[in-house]
């Protein structure tokens, strides 16, 4: 598996999450602004992201593989998802009530408690399938 994040030359475009926003985004940066990575469907529509910025080239790599990244983002939501878990435990553990923890998490404390409290979840972190 070729990863993101072990591939440090597969850069994404800063608008590869908003496909909303950038449909035509090639995913694959070829420039940099500054900070900002950018494809060339990207660069080509950006009205005023870095004007007056010289527009410096990423040197050639391979393209960000969409499969990879639907891996890792899975695996990162299974962790997110972990972690929660894990905090609002131990947040009960040290006496917060769940009114506080709901506040935290932007729901309703009856909310909160029905998805925390009646059992610790354990969420597995997605198996990789191939096919």
């Amino acid at each position: 598996m070729t990863s993101l994040t072990t591939n440090p030359r597969a850069v994404l475009c800063h608008y590869a999450r908003d496909p909303d926003r950038r449909p035509h985004c090639t995913l694959t940066a070829e420039i940099t602004l500054g900070r900002v990575a950018l494809c060339g469907s990207c660069a080509a529509a950006r009205s005023t992201l870095g004007k007056g910025m010289a527009a410096v080239p990423l040197p050639p790599g391979p393209a960000v593989d969409v499969l990879d990244w639907v891996a890792e983002a899975a695996l990162a939501a299974g962790r997110a998802c972990a972690d929660l878990d894990a905090a609002v435990t131990r947040a009960r553990s040290a006496g917060c009530s769940w009114a506080r923890i709901a506040g935290r998490l932007g729901v309703t404390r009856q909310a909160a408690q029905q998805r925390y409290g009646h059992q610790r979840y354990r969420h597995q972190l997605p198996q990789r399938n191939e096919g």
